[in-house]
């Protein structure tokens, strides 16, 4: 029977414990963790659905489901639906006939008072009670202490009342005697009611759990104005005195008003109800005698100011207006009735109605998996929640949410909560991490001096090495400067070399101009010695003339001779010269060859300076760099 009634909202949870401390089922409750963060769910298979963990959360990180939502949805259809209320409708809405008039207008279809269905579980009540010859019974209205019995109590399973509750007994009478098939909605002030309507044993005659709760905030979300609908009554006959079953000794007042001199014991309220059944276990053991009739209920002001009620009207108000009620009640005499109005429904239903019809079975839904730890067990979880003395595993001061500190060993034994959410655990892991954090400071201390030693070191190498920077920087600065004087030697040799080719070059010139001369010169002897044959030829024909004139050709034949002297000497002295121009040539070409020489080594010797010029400024331009470096460096 696990519906997930109510249900944690993981992000809201701040791992209060709340809800453990209050919630009375020691299983219903798993502490866990989510990023080292405790959080706190429901264990949904052992949930009572009392719902006191929802009102104690501050958080909101606890909700219910109830069934609003799809009962709003399938009117919308328009889906055959009756609707049951919870005679505590009158004190959580001040105008409730305004409310049946809207849900009227809605579409539902017939709309009972559950007060009446109150009277119906007290005539059953009585009957069985006498015609069983019961000795001492559980009062059963309250399906989270029907819960609670069915799971943890399972011995007072016989105890209990065996008549449905008064919401169930409107239903059997709307579907038996009234012959009803619709689908009928509870209008409720319980979150658990939706657990009663989902068991087997009740046959599954109510569909929905619409509460009051849920019911207001739709009506806000929807902006309905209840205003603005008629005043509708209940379908129903007029009930009796089961209008009071929802305040706090309710069903009592019902039970005496038929005997009032039987022992009724009332019981309200989750501090007080479950201990109460533990306590009527052991009267039972003990043979002691029983109330006649014990009247319990989960919610400290009853069902008006229910799980699912709207937590508006104040207790003394409520009492005010269920005491006018009572006191009309009794003081009725009803439609033709001559008796009182009470003692005729009583005879009404008992020709009317068979109480078979009301009978309710439970079931025994126990599952005891609690185990106990052994005293080894206990020991071994005490050490891990660093409780050595008895005074530590005695400390229970209920932060973990548990009563004693071996509660919460057993709850981690059975995998319900977790060391962490023990806060003298975590005191003493705090502890533990203090002294080690004590001994990390000292570490860190020491290698703060170690480190501030070895920026000492580092201040004193930072100092040698700016001084080295210092050197190497005036270093390169020399360095930079005669590169600077390097580059103007290289560029007055460069000047140098250029006059030197200028000069080479008008050398070259000059010899041009001389070979020219002397090829000049060479023909003018070439001239000379063609004449001097040529005078030789005179001179030889003239010696011939000379002879044949004989005595008067000699003076002729002397010049004759002179001239053919005169033309050997010229003849000699031209091919001397001859040779002298041709060893002129020769040392001309050589000049040439030595001017094109010079020429060429100067053009290459040019190349190569430049090139070593372009080195020596690039190296300057780099030096001039690293400098600037360096002196940032120093400058650091």
């Amino acid at each position: 029977m696990k519906l997930n009634l109510i249900r944690t909202i993981e992000e809201k949870c701040q791992g209060c414990n709340k809800c453990i401390r209050v919630c009375p089922i020691f299983e219903a409750n798993i502490a866990y963790n989510v990023d080292g963060h405790v959080k706190v769910k429901i264990n949904q298979e052992k949930c009572i659905g009392c719902g006191k963990c929802i009102d104690v959360c501050e958080h909101n990180a606890r909700e219910y489901k109830d069934d609003t939502k799809e009962f709003f949805n399938d009117l919308a259809k328009n889906r055959k639906i009756s609707l049951i209320v919870a005679p505590s409708v009158r004190v959580n809405f001040n105008k409730y006939k305004k409310l049946l008039g809207f849900f009227k207008s809605k579409g539902v279809n017939v709309i009972y008072d559950v007060s009446f269905g109150a009277d119906i579980t007290t005539w059953a009540y009585l009957k069985v009670i006498k015609e069983n010859n019961l000795k001492g019974s559980i009062a059963q209205p309250c399906p989270v202490i029907v819960n609670y019995i069915e799971k943890y109590k399972p011995q007072l399973i016989s105890k209990l009342t065996p008549i449905q509750s008064p919401m169930m007994c409107a239903a059997i009478y709307l579907k038996k005697y009234m012959e009803n098939s619709d689908d009928i909605a509870f209008l409720s002030p319980c979150i658990a009611k939706s657990e009663e309507i989902n068991d087997d044993n009740t046959f599954h005659y109510v569909k929905y759990n619409v509460t009051f709760n849920k019911l207001h905030e739709y009506l806000q979300e929807k902006n309905i104005d209840l205003e603005k609908f008629n005043n509708k009554d209940f379908d129903n006959m007029e009930c009796s005195l089961g209008a009071l079953y929802p305040r706090p000794g309710g069903l009592s007042e019902n039970i005496e008003a038929f005997y009032p001199d039987v022992w009724i014991k009332r019981v309200e309220g989750q501090d007080r109800a479950y201990k109460y059944l533990d306590n009527y276990v052991e009267r039972i053991k003990q043979n002691k005698e029983l109330p006649f009739i014990v009247d319990i209920l989960n919610c400290t002001h009853g069902c008006n100011l229910g799980t699912g009620a709207c937590p508006s009207a104040s207790p003394d108000d409520i009492d005010c207006e269920l005491n006018r009620i009572k006191r009309e009640k009794i003081n009725k005499s009803g439609r033709g009735f001559k008796k009182n109005y009470i003692q005729q429904l009583k005879k009404y239903f008992d020709n009317t109605l068979n109480v078979h019809d009301f009978i309710r079975k439970y079931s025994d839904y126990s599952n005891m998996t609690l185990k106990e730890p052994s005293q080894s067990e206990y020991e071994e979880i005490f050490k891990k929640l660093h409780k050595y003395t008895d005074e530590s595993k005695t400390q229970n001061c209920f932060t973990c949410g548990y009563d004693t500190c071996k509660d919460m060993c057993k709850a981690i034994m059975n995998n319900l909560n977790i060391t962490n959410n023990c806060i003298d655990y975590n005191r003493s892991q705090i502890a533990e991490e203090n002294v080690k954090l004590g001994d990390k400071n000292k570490e860190v201390e020491n290698m703060i001096q170690k480190v501030k030693a070895m920026g000492d070191e580092k201040i004193k190498k930072a100092d040698a090495i700016k001084q080295k920077v210092k050197d190497i920087t005036s270093a390169m600065s020399e360095v930079s400067s005669g590169n600077q004087q390097s580059s103007q030697n290289i560029m007055d040799i460069m000047q140098h070399i250029q006059d030197t080719l200028s000069i080479s070059n008008t050398l070259r010139g000059s010899v041009d101009d001389m070979k020219s001369k002397v090829e000049k010169f060479n023909s003018a002897i070439e001239n000379i010695v063609d004449i001097s044959q040529e005078t030789n030829l005179l001179s030889l024909n003239a010696s011939i003339e000379s002879a044949r004139a004989g005595q008067a050709g000699k003076g002729f034949s002397v010049v004759a001779g002179e001239v053919s002297k005169l033309a050997e000497s010229s003849k000699t002295i031209a091919v001397s010269t001859k040779q002298e121009e041709e060893e002129l040539n020769v040392l001309v070409n050589n000049l040439i060859k030595i001017a094109s020489q010079l020429e060429d080594n100067m053009n290459v010797m040019s190349s190569s300076i430049e090139t070593i010029s372009g080195t020596v400024e690039e190296i300057t331009a780099q030096s001039q760099e690293v400098v600037a470096s360096a002196e940032q460096i120093a400058n650091s």
